[in-house]
């Protein structure tokens, strides 16, 4: 991908303030992609915000391929006071907070892993053309779904500010980042995939044989090898519990872990040179003593202050769901979720190949699903789909503006908050050109050497005690961060999923650099200030 912003029209009728969604879609996405998945996301989160009585609602545009993001105000309020309507929100919130990981555990989460389990073991193709297609509209609507709920848990962030802000005022510390590590250190559906890959590497570094094939395959030709081994079912086993994902949210073109093995297998070879105390249940351990000893001396600073201490622990209380709940809706909901839709669109693709209206299978995802109809009932889409197809290659070669329009002005909706948390806010370029500034996610300092991985097709170049620099990180990047020393990230804020996993691993952290993947070369030695934020590169 190159860097200039050359060649990508803005449309003439936008406004307002428009941010490129980067952290979910660091490449531009087909016509379904956005019909099918970012459509649903902005229909939820509207759907949910609205319900507790926020003024906003969500936009997703897709401006030449990328998916930007606005929070649009409603126009038609109603003859309620603005200030009471604030009010009413701000309780709706806290009372949503007293219940949001119970309704999660106990009535949202085991819907979803029935309902997602189930779709992605479909046989799509024994379906009837009829039963496909309603099939598919079905999924549709839970989708949605989804990210209504999803909609809904986006105010836990906003409950994790809050705490890590009491947790900062308690204590008298300087760093927020304290308050998010008290949140941490829970099993969640990440840390069991990790262990999971982390179990396959041990047998690997115990058998010479495997160790042999490992070390000095690819990772595409050592799947060939261990077709039909012992090590391989355990591999397929692994890959049908965890590897229904992909690295990067939306993006139904790409393969998943399941049907493409050699993704799991470069994790699995970056873990090889990691000593056998270091592996995730070792990372889980240390990080429930970190957050053990930060709950334990911010009670002892509050002392016998009973109604501090009080109101102390039932923040905690109310929001240490927290980690559990990002980690695994992220799976069920963000990963599983959103690729159940990859199976039917590709079979629906092979049925209109057979009636000669599409050219590929593939072809499927430049389509809209009411194109999708007509090819279904013989209407040649061809050319249209070839047209989609070239226009999405053109625009890939660009890197679109982060920013269209003028910011907004500021707002105490939790909302806006949670955006500012989450995707963090544009950092101020450092007078220095080998000094690059960001946002301090996870503290300290590590000089090493840099390797950038876009993509998890290259993870395999990164080798034990190297820099991690990317453009974002999602649950099924976590084994990564095992085998880097340090972490940078073009996106991201505080609670970002690369913030969140860094700290709970303790390895420095930098995110929001907007240009750390494409001023950083591989091989280059950096230092990453995790405390201040900064990242500079030695040579």
């Amino acid at each position: 991908m190159t860097t200039t912003t050359t060649d990508f029209p803005i449309p003439a009728d936008l406004e307002g303030f428009w941010q490129w969604d980067q952290l979910h879609c660091p490449r531009a996405l087909t016509v379904l992609e956005h019909e099918l998945l970012l459509a649903s996301t902005g229909y939820g989160f509207s759907k949910a915000i609205a319900e507790l009585g926020s003024g906003l609602r969500a936009v997703t545009k897709s401006i030449n391929g990328y998916n930007y993001l606005s929070g649009v105000p409603l126009d038609d309020l109603g003859d309620e006071d603005p200030q009471a309507r604030a009010a009413r929100y701000r309780q709706n919130v806290d009372a949503l907070l007293q219940v949001l990981g119970q309704r999660w555990q106990k009535e949202w989460l085991p819907d979803i892993i029935e309902t997602v389990s189930r779709r992605i073991r479909q046989d799509y193709g024994a379906m009837s053309d009829a039963d496909l297609l309603r099939t598919w509209d079905e999924m549709y609507d839970e989708v949605k779904y989804r990210w209504y709920i999803h909609g809904l848990l986006l105010y836990g962030f906003f409950g994790a500010g809050q705490f890590a802000d009491l947790y900062k005022e308690v204590t008298g510390a300087d760093d927020e980042k304290l308050g998010y590590e008290a949140l941490q250190g829970f099993e969640t559906m990440a840390t069991k995939s990790a262990r999971g890959l982390w179990k396959l590497s041990r047998e690997v570094r115990a058998n010479p044989e495997l160790r042999r094939i490992f070390e000095g395959l690819k990772p595409e030709d050592i799947v060939s090898q261990l077709n039909g081994s012992a090590f391989m079912d355990e591999l397929t086993a692994y890959l049908d519990e965890f590897g229904w994902r992909a690295d990067s949210v939306y993006e139904l073109t790409h393969p998943s872990w399941r049907e493409d093995p050699s993704i799991a297998v470069n994790a699995i070879q970056g873990y090889l040179a990691i000593e056998d105390d270091h592996g995730p249940d070792s990372q889980l351990q240390s990080a429930i003593k970190r957050r053990e000893d930060l709950l334990a001396d911010a009670r002892a600073r509050i002392g016998d202050d009973s109604a501090r201490l009080q109101q102390f622990n039932a923040a905690y209380e109310s929001i240490r769901c927290f980690t559990p709940m990002v980690e695994d809706h992220n799976h069920w909901i963000d990963q599983m979720g959103d690729i159940s839709m990859r199976y039917p669109a590709l079979e629906l693709g092979r049925r209109c190949v057979a009636r000669g209206t599409l050219a590929n299978a593939e072809d499927i995802f430049h389509l809209e699903r009411a194109d999708i109809v007509q090819a279904m009932n013989g209407v040649d889409k061809k050319q249209l789909a070839a047209q989609r197809k070239a226009d999405l290659e053109r625009f890939a070669r660009v890197v679109p503006p982060p920013f269209i329009g003028p910011p907004p002005p500021p707002s105490d909706d939790p909302v806006v908050d949670v955006i500012v948390r989450f995707f963090g806010l544009p950092v101020e370029p450092n007078a220095d050109p080998r000094v690059i500034n960001g946002v301090a996610a996870s503290p300290g300092t590590v000089t090493a050497r840099a390797k950038v991985v876009r993509s998890l097709t290259e993870a395999s170049k990164l080798q034990a005690g190297d820099v991690l620099v990317c453009v974002m990180t999602l649950p099924p990047w976590t084994p990564l961060f095992s085998t880097a020393s340090a972490v940078v990230a073009d996106t991201g804020g505080i609670l970002s999923h690369c913030a969140i996993v860094a700290r709970e691993v303790r390895i420095p952290c930098v995110v929001g650099t907007m240009t750390g993947t494409s001023l950083i070369k591989d091989g280059q030695i950096i230092t990453v200030d995790g405390s201040r934020g900064i990242v500079r590169i030695e040579s």
